[in-house]
């Protein structure tokens, strides 16, 4: 059953999110990074982010558009799929800003993608 409640509501995710801005010790982690934010302590699932799009895609759970407040936003960014959390207003969070977490304008991470909710159905 796909369920969009997490461990953390959105609001604590981005919250968690927001105190690690500045930090370099999730470089190359945005998936694992984003599991983490929403309270999941084991693995998604997915080893890429790639692999977490394409279930997303499959199961018709991908929008257009600019992402809504705690959602996840997917990118392509150097031929490979990210994902970074959603502050609403056209801001995303995660690793890769200046080799760091911080927050960037979602239409100048790379090639957008889409948005989907928070889901991480394999997670605990």
């Amino acid at each position: 059953m796909i369920t969009d409640a997490t461990p953390r509501s959105a609001e604590e995710a981005l919250r968690w999110q927001l105190r690690r801005i500045g930090s370099s010790a999730w470089e190359g982690w945005a998936l694992r990074f984003q599991r983490l934010a929403f309270g999941y302590a084991s693995e998604a699932g997915w080893r890429h982010c790639s692999e977490g799009l394409a279930w997303f895609t499959e199961h018709d759970l991908v929008s257009d558009g600019t992402p809504p407040r705690g959602a996840l936003a997917w990118f392509e960014v150097g031929g490979r799929v990210t994902v970074r959390g959603s502050l609403g207003d056209g801001q995303v969070i995660g690793p890769g800003v200046d080799g760091r977490i911080g927050v960037i304008a979602h239409d100048t991470l790379g090639r957008y993608l889409g948005w989907t909710p928070a889901i991480f159905p394999f997670a605990r």
